[in-house]
């Protein structure tokens, strides 16, 4: 059944071949179609560049993939990070519809390593380089995808212009502003049926949104909301080893695996999570005569809640068991009650930005833009166990986050006709300033009392950085572009309780550089390297947490990572079809990990001690091709497909010896992702998207080796469909699904099951 279904999905884009081709088909645009200007532009002028916020030029220093509207018409494109999800090289971990902690990866970079990558919008930074790992995912929830126009991923640190957290890459996502009155009204209704271990629940979400926008003399703006509210599954799953004291005689726990192979009995889940998320922004362009001004504001309101966590254990008379030492079937085990717990957490936040550009004398250009973002609330309440368990007393926590945020500005001056038109130049200023604070307070749910909070930890980290790129056509068919930065990193007022840490100064140097050659208008190629300096972000030094059995220790030592970074890049394009390749290598030192062990707390007790440790040699082999064809077999039927090949190897890690020689964590070596579009009509189409990727490893000794178990991650095969009618031009609607086959894969966490969508809108 299984095999027909794939079969059936993947064929559903050509099975209209018998049908009369002479309809007009709509045109998909790919990546290579979009980013040759090299390819397709006289060969006398420097024509490499691409724009950056505020229309200043970019030179094209490495690779580059960009995404259209249309082609995002052509996927299941319900939250923002969908959009980049089935791109060569990258990996987004979203677990479910509307995921707080959708974390990016990118090439040799994985989807723990958030603070090397940098996703923006309209300029603003969406990056979360306050934390790492599954709290330093990206804050996608701030755009809406009925706001985006197209975007932009860049591979690598190949641009003097982005900091060293570019070491996986840049996404750059452009949204619209209409040139016209005009309001968008947009809703969309999902469902999974959850079907796993000791719980078969259906989950159910929507989403709604609508804007109004206008054009008034030089006064563009768009004012928009948007509300998504969905369940998803049951994050993590608790389980127990056998144990050598017998307990309570119980039935209902699940046996099974560890991501070891050990044999567990699974006692209980987390529960189903809840996310409420409102988001309200605001943003204008005003054009002057030779410049514009331009402004966002973006205030969001995030609620995560998990009230209902299950114990499947019960003893003879029925009660359910929470904790304590219990006995199935004779074997002995032992459950946490902590586990049990219900979690509520309110996040508000403030993102702010505002630029200007102007045209100055000589052909130069000027532009200034600045950031701020701002948790007005992040509260995270806790109770100590589970409101039904009878041992539950009132107990609980509630964690805070002041004083949180962070600021940056940037200044570029560019002359893109430098030189008679062959030479380019970008001189440019950076800024940002990150701050974090952690409190806890005990609480009574009993008397309401909350106790006054102590502040746990925290700290700040400021960078300045100057940067230089020129781009020269130094002949007809050949074009060069160096490049320079220069960083002041600063880790300032870390503490720890009571206790502080000194202050820390310490600089670096960046060179860059990259040679295009056009060999004829279809075929052009062009080599990078770069050397990128990664510092340490402000949880990396200075955050650390107590949270039952798990110590989290910062490390305010860390030194900064310091990579070097190659790629080959080869493109053949016509007019309806392509072909990108690319070959990449990283070495990287003293990459920041984080690494963990299991203690003896001194009672007998074992307890995970977490820390952020540098790890001396991370070397990275890869390989990529895209290629697209529109009108493959018939005009009626385009396809994408890319194909990854990555090798991230440890070479050098004495902390722990048997990782040595190991896979990084949670890098697959291989990769592929297609995408079939019938155009049955102009205004009907039908797509069909196949995402493959191999297993990989969550232990840096690579030690876990089952699949298909809470903490595995797994090798996965996931089919997308999705049928679209354009009903005219101010109307469409969409029914897709993902998950086609319902396949159950873990990404330490499970992975949605099959997940049917519904959406519509309207737009006047």
């Amino acid at each position: 059944m299984r095999s027909a279904l794939i079969f059936c999905s993947v064929l559903w884009p050509v099975a209209a071949l018998a049908t009369n081709d002479n309809a007009s088909a709509n045109s998909v645009t790919n990546s290579a179609a979009t980013n040759s200007t090299s390819s397709n532009s006289p060969a006398t002028t420097l024509d490499t560049q691409t724009t950056v916020a505020g229309g200043m030029p970019r030179l094209q220093t490495g690779p580059v993939s960009d995404i259209s509207a249309e082609q995002l018409t052509s996927i299941n494109f319900t939250n923002v990070e969908d959009a980049v999800r089935d791109q060569p090289g990258i990996i987004v971990r979203k677990r479910y519809i509307g995921d707080p902690n959708a974390t990016l990866g990118m090439r040799g970079s994985n989807m723990f390593q958030t603070a090397r990558s940098l996703v923006f919008a309209d300029g603003l930074p969406l990056h979360y380089h306050l934390q790492t790992r599954y709290s330093g995912a990206p804050r996608w929830s701030v755009v809406a995808p009925s706001e985006v126009d197209n975007v932009e991923i860049l591979y690598g640190p190949f641009s003097a212009q982005y900091a060293g957290n570019a070491m996986g890459g840049v996404v750059n996502i452009s949204t619209r502003l209409p040139d016209e009155q005009e309001i968008v009204l947009e809703g969309s209704a999902f469902m999974q049926d959850y079907d796993n271990l000791q719980r078969a629940q259906q989950l159910s979400g929507q989403k709604l949104f609508a804007s109004y926008g206008n054009r008034i003399g030089n006064l563009q703006f768009l004012a928009g909301v948007q509300r998504l509210n969905n369940d998803g599954q049951p994050m993590s799953f608790y389980y127990s080893p056998e144990k050598s004291s017998a307990g309570t005689n119980v039935s209902g726990g699940v046996r099974g695996k560890d991501n070891k192979g050990n044999d567990v009995l699974l006692y209980g889940d987390s529960g189903v999570a809840d996310t409420l998320t409102d988001l309200y922004k605001l943003r204008s362009r005003y054009a002057l005569d030779n410049g514009e001004l331009r402004a966002s504001l973006v205030y969001e309101e995030r609620q995560n809640n998990t009230t209902d966590a299950r114990s499947y254990l019960s003893d003879d008379s029925g009660n359910t068991v929470y904790s304590g030492n219990v006995t199935q079937d004779g074997v002995n085990y032992s459950a946490s009650a902590s586990n049990f717990r219900s979690t509520e957490q309110q996040r508000n936040s403030l993102l702010a930005g505002f630029g200007a550009s102007h045209e100055l004398a000589a052909g130069w250009q000027a532009s200034a833009d600045i950031s701020r973002f701002r948790i007005l609330k992040d509260e995270q309440i806790r109770t100590a166990k589970n409101p039904a368990d009878p041992a539950w007393d009132g107990s609980g926590d509630a964690q805070n986050f002041n004083h949180t945020g962070w600021e940056t500005a940037d200044i570029r001056f560019a002359n893109p006709t430098l030189a008679a038109d062959n030479i380019q130049l970008t001189l440019g200023y950076h800024y940002d300033h990150y701050q974090l604070a952690t409190d806890k307070a005990s609480v009574d749910f009993i008397s309401g009392s909350v106790a006054s909070a102590v502040p746990q930890s925290g700290g700040e980290t400021r960078v300045q950085a100057l940067f230089a790129e020129t781009g020269w056509q130094f002949l007809p068919d050949f074009d060069l572009t160096a490049g320079l930065r220069y960083e002041r990193f600063q880790g300032l007022n870390g503490f720890k309780g009571s206790d502080q840490n000194d202050d820390r100064h310490e600089s670096a140097v960046s060179p860059k550089f990259s040679l295009g050659w056009t060999m004829n208008d279809q075929i052009s190629s062009r080599y990078s390297i770069a050397r990128a300096v990664r510092f340490p972000i402000v949880e990396e030094l200075y955050e650390n947490a107590s949270n039952d059995d798990v110590q989290v220790i910062a490390n305010a030592l860390l030194a900064p990572e310091r990579g070097i970074h190659h790629n080959l890049n080869i493109r053949w394009q016509t007019g309806d079809a392509g072909v990108d390749a690319n070959l990449f290598y990283e070495k990287v030192s003293d990459t920041i990990f984080n690494q963990s062990g299991l203690y003896d707390d001194g009672s007998g007790s074992l307890v995970t001690i977490s820390s952020f440790l540098n790890i001396p040699s991370v070397s990275t082999r890869g390989a990529d091709i895209s290629l697209f064809k529109n009108g493959l077999l018939t005009e009626r039927l385009d396809a994408r497909l890319n194909m990854t090949a990555i090798r991230a190897r440890i070479d050098d890690n004495p902390a722990l010896a048997d990782s040595e020689g190991k896979d990084v964590p949670r890098i697959p070596r291989w990769s592929q992702n297609l995408t079939l579009t019938w155009h049955q009509t102009t205004a009907v189409a039908m797509s069909t998207s196949v995402r493959h990727i191999s297993n990989s490893f969550n232990e840096l000794d690579n030690s876990d080796h089952e699949s298909n178990v809470f903490s595995a991650i797994d090798a996965y095969t996931f089919i997308d469909a999705k049928i679209r009618w354009q009903i005219n031009r101010a109307a469409f609607t969409a029914l897709g699904v993902d998950n086609l086959t319902n396949e159950i894969a873990y990404v330490h966490h499970p992975y949605p099951q099959r997940t049917v969508f519904i959406e519509g809108g309207y737009r006047f």
